[in-house]
């Protein structure tokens, strides 16, 4: 990593790395609660992604009232090129990946740090909240954290019940921080693609893990539903989902981890499939998905084949039974009379 001192610790323990594309409505929120942090050993990396409204003129604003922040300018070339660029300028003993438009509570990087500092932990991973449009928020639980893993804070994903890596966290990175030097040593970084890029990054990496240690507080406000986020670019760049899951399959075959995460990895692909399809908002890119779903992801994963009582909800497991065999009109059909 360039830059990499350790004598700079002393100074930059957080490297939090932003990356910003259009984001004027949020920004402001999101680098006052940044800047605001109890802690003030870090340095803000803003990583503007060829941003053409206000966000510039901000990002400018604030590294004038804060010479903790420092800005690199590209051209347009997605979240996960700009998250690389700012992981190679970082000096920081650990690597937070924020969003610009979320906003995230005082202590959250004070708390996550030392939770770090305290279990030498590879990966510290905290619950958040989800708020919408309207300014709602409510704290998020995915239902399956004591099923996994236990009364665990401290763990290592091949240790969890069947292996549980997938269910108890989502492959994003801003409820996240990770050692600079784990990440060194794997030597991951995040895929070029428009959509669903950090899967890759955050799941490997967490695979890898040999301690994550998790807080069970709420410390990052993560907006949903917002108009012309990245989350709502997916109808253009399907396909992206799919890639994503491929490379971790190899990846961890690579590893010699996939029999170890085998049922964990079928059960989350097989919700992510549900999920993906049923978020697409056009029916062209609905139509690609499901039959993609059939002719490539089937023949890939070969998901028929391990049975029903493989899978955490079996109804999951009926779900995609009935994509596979169902040609998409009657699929719809049976969708709309309430029979699937």
């Amino acid at each position: 990593m360039a830059g990499y001192v350790r004598e700079v610790y002393k100074m930059v323990k957080v490297s939090v790395i932003l990356p910003v594309y259009n984001e004027e409505r949020y920004l402001e929120q999101c680098l006052d609660s940044i800047c605001n942090q109890t802690m003030k050993e870090m340095e803000i990396i803003c990583v503007d992604d060829g941003s053409t409204d206000a966000s510039p003129r901000i990002l400018q604003d604030y590294a004038k009232k804060d010479s903790r922040i420092r800005i690199i300018t590209q051209e347009n070339q997605y979240a996960g090129v700009a998250r690389n660029k700012g992981m190679e300028q970082a000096s920081g003993k650990y690597l937070l990946f924020l969003d610009a438009d979320d906003f995230y509570v005082p202590a959250m990087i004070e708390k996550m740090a030392g939770k770090a500092e305290e279990t030498d932990a590879d990966i510290v991973m905290c619950r958040y909240m989800q708020q919408d449009e309207k300014g709602r928020a409510e704290k998020m639980d995915w239902g399956f954290e004591e099923l996994f893993l236990g009364q665990r804070d401290v763990f290592a994903g091949k240790d969890l019940n069947c292996g549980g890596i997938f269910q108890i966290a989502k492959g994003w990175p801003w409820d996240k921080l990770f050692s600079a030097d784990f990440v060194e040593r794997c030597g991951y970084r995040f895929p070029g693609f428009r959509s669903s890029e950090d899967g890759f990054f955050v799941y490997m990496l967490m695979a890898r893990a040999e301690k994550i240690a998790y807080i069970e507080e709420a410390l990052a406000i993560h907006r949903i539903r917002v108009s012309g986020s990245l989350s709502n670019t997916k109808e253009k760049n399907w396909l992206n989902g799919f890639k994503m899951w491929s490379l971790i399959g190899e990846e961890l075959k690579r590893q010699g981890l996939f029999e170890i995460y085998e049922q964990s990895f079928m059960n989350e692909l097989v919700y992510f499939l549900l999920w993906y399809l049923e978020s697409m908002q056009t029916f062209e890119a609905f139509q690609n998905c499901y039959q993609y779903i059939r002719m490539v992801t089937e023949q890939e994963f070969g998901i028929l084949d391990y049975g029903e009582g493989f899978f955490f909800q079996r109804e999951l497991y009926k779900w995609y039974q009935g994509v596979i065999r169902l040609p998409l009109a009657e699929y719809l059909f049976r969708k709309e009379k309430g029979f699937l």
